[in-house]
């Protein structure tokens, strides 16, 4: 456990230094480049499903450079976050590098790959591996333009090297700042 929170202290401490780097940068990003999201994560192993069918979920991404591509209709954007999922003292913390898409019309999806810091359901132990996450999602604003934007996301993520443990499907529902 002692492992765990020191790695994810250690994640924090990093994205906290790199994120002002990015942002004196200039010009590659503009407004909106934190997102927040909270949700439940429903795990697709029975193991996993032992210790609760339903699992708490969170993130925090954030956008490093806008509009990597861009055409009528579509834009993508590239950034990193930071998740959390788990229940009781069985989790995955994933690091990942995203890759966003907006289709018009409000629909995204997402693609994400990195490391994920685990502790096993059964044997209790920690684990680290290649984590990933792909989904779909829809934007909508709240108020006039410019205001808060919120967001669903259903997304599927995975870990490698925990026997499929820490695999399943997600619902978040965010915000963008």
């Amino acid at each position: 456990m002692k492992r765990a929170w020191l790695t994810f202290a250690a994640a924090l401490v990093l994205a906290v230094w790199t994120v002002p780097t990015f942002a004196q940068r200039g010009g590659e990003t503009q407004g909106n480049n934190l997102r927040v999201r909270i949700g439940a994560f429903f795990p697709s192993k029975s193991i996993s499903r032992d210790k609760a069918n339903t699992w708490f979920g969170a993130g925090v991404d954030y956008v490093l450079k806008r509009e990597v591509a861009v055409s009528e209709g579509y834009t993508t954007d590239l950034g990193v976050s930071l998740d959390y999922y788990g229940s009781g003292d069985v989790y995955n913390v994933p690091v990942l590098l995203n890759y966003w898409g907006k289709i018009g019309n409000g629909l995204s999806y997402t693609a994400g790959v990195g490391v994920g810091f685990s502790k096993r359901p059964v044997s209790g132990d920690t684990k680290t591996g290649f984590a990933y996450t792909i989904g779909v999602g829809y934007d909508f604003t709240i108020g006039q333009a410019g205001a808060t934007q919120l967001f669903i996301d259903l997304r599927y993520n995975g870990l490698t090297g925990t026997d499929n443990e820490h695999n399943g499907f997600a619902v978040y529902l965010g915000a963008k700042f």
